[in-house]
């Protein structure tokens, strides 16, 4: 190599470049780096690699000269160790003075293909049971599919393993999965390749077998498989149905999966294993539309479902919470120990309207007072419809004056909606209203029972109005008007 300047900066510098003779392709000159990692850095560069490697080096080296900059990876043996894996990149210098030949830079990749081969293992092999995945197995099948006819592929499955996992636990479960694992390495070593799919699906590509061989050897990992395990907590004893398919030129790895997966299923209905046959896809479309039947009518059963629970917990002529409600929700607020209070809202003279106005007339007014009531009350406060002419609201924690005012806040509402009552003095329906605070303990009837007293209060006082009364289960201590 000429040109002294570039040479002395390569010499110190710690990498490793050659110029190579383009026509016998023999090392004319290479740095320190190169030349401990080529032993010396004498001789033809293909002399240099892995035997193995020789002739493609040779051939990168002759199309480096033709076509510019390119790249080859090889194996060099170092004496005294293992052999490192290197890069060789190239670029034809024939014409520059200075070099006059191929320059190649030599990279070390070492550890980057160690790396990446530990890599590739841990993303193709599953964590549990040290099987190869999806992942790796895909590209096996994928292989045998160029090299079909002949293999066979068996898709596994263990029966209901969902009641190994409630039974026993999740950990037990892993534990089984792989148990199994080990049992179905050990049944086909030698004859073929296992893998975890995922979950507790598993699947076995074998030698080239035909369909009565295929059979039996499924049988045989059967049997192999449904020996008793005895994992930490017990013995535990599984089965599997196995599915059968051959793989044949034309179809992707993922058609034979299906077809192996489908086999399966028919043989969870049929027996343990079963062969694919194309009038399958025919019963797996009957029974996907049994499916879709079936998942249509539990949607309209649990849609019944709902309609009977809302009916048993709805008013339905005013759309509020029925008694049956109010009394479940009050039970729940009386456990919890909170203070809590209690408004019964009454219309007055409602038996005169229903006998001025009619009925219909009647319900609709129900209803408008129901949502007058319901728009009033606060966020967390829910109204119910009592029974009757009667509503409720529940008021959670709050106190006796807060319960006061909030029914004062609805009286105004439901006059000021304006339903004219002829028989009711002021010509508008009115209601009277008994609030209560609740003391913990005290019963559903002791609570309303107290409120229907200060209701009274207030239609003995002229109606349209307001009676509080203080701590329900500790005797009466104050009316509030």
């Amino acid at each position: 190599m000429n040109g002294g300047f570039h040479q002395a900066v390569l010499e110190r510098a710690d990498a490793a470049v050659l110029v190579v003779d383009p026509h016998d392709l023999r090392v004319r000159w290479a740095t320190p780096a190169a030349r401990r990692l080529f032993g010396g850095g004498h001789g033809p560069l293909p002399d240099l690699v892995a035997p193995g490697d020789a002739a493609a080096v040779g051939t990168f080296l002759q199309a480096a000269g033709r076509a510019g900059a390119s790249r080859c990876g090889c194996s060099v043996p170092v004496e005294g160790s293992t052999s490192r894996r290197v890069d060789l990149l190239a670029r034809d210098l024939r014409d520059d003075p200075e070099v006059r030949g191929l320059v190649v830079v030599a990279l070390d990749v070492t550890g980057w293909a160690e790396t990446a081969d530990e890599l590739g293992s841990m993303l193709n092999t599953d964590a549990l049971t040290g099987l190869a995945n999806r992942t790796g197995f895909v590209p096996r099948l994928e292989q045998a599919v160029r090299g079909a006819p002949g293999p066979v592929l068996v898709f596994l499955d263990i029966d209901q393993f969902k009641e190994v996992n409630d039974r026993h636990g999740h950990a037990a479960g892993d534990e089984v999965l792989r148990l199994v694992a080990g049992r179905l390495a050990s049944a086909v070593a030698g004859r073929g390749t296992a893998a975890r799919l995922g979950g507790d699906e598993f699947a076995v590509l074998l030698d080239r077998l035909d369909e009565r061989q295929a059979v039996a050897a499924a049988h045989r990992i059967l049997d192999v498989i449904g020996a008793p395990l005895v994992p930490a907590a017990g013995v535990v004893r599984v089965s599997v149905s196995a599915g059968i398919t051959f793989v044949r030129p034309g179809h992707s790895a993922e058609d034979l999966l299906h077809q192996a997966d489908l086999a399966m299923y028919r043989a969870k209905t049929v027996g343990p294993v079963a062969v694919y046959q194309e009038d399958l896809e025919d019963w797996a479309l009957a029974r996907k539309h049994q499916v879709d039947r079936l998942a249509e009518r539990l949607e309209e059963l649990h849609a019944e479902n709902r309609a009977l629970a809302e009916a048993a917990t709805t008013d339905q002529r005013t759309g509020l919470p029925n008694p049956a409600s109010f009394d479940a929700e009050h039970h729940r607020r009386n456990r919890s120990g909170e203070p809590y209070s209690l408004l019964l809202v009454d219309i007055d003279r409602f038996h005169s309207y229903n006998t001025i106005y009619r009925y219909l007339a009647g319900h609709e007014t129900l209803r408008q007072v129901g949502q007058a009531i319901s728009r009033t009350a606060r966020t967390g406060d829910r109204t119910y419809r009592y029974g009757g002419e009667e509503f409720t609201v529940l008021l959670p924690g709050t106190r006796l004056d807060g319960a006061l005012a909030l029914a004062e806040r609805v009286r105004r509402a439901v006059e000021r909606l304006g339903l004219e009552h002829r028989g009711n003095p002021g010509g508008v329906v009115t209601v009277s209203i008994g609030a209560v605070e609740v003391v913990p303990g005290a019963s559903v009837t002791d609570a309303v029972e107290e409120a229907s007293v200060a209701v009274l209060e207030a239609k003995d006082a002229g109606r349209n109005r307001v009676v509080g009364r203080r701590a329900v289960g500790r005797g009466e201590l104050e009316v509030v008007q």
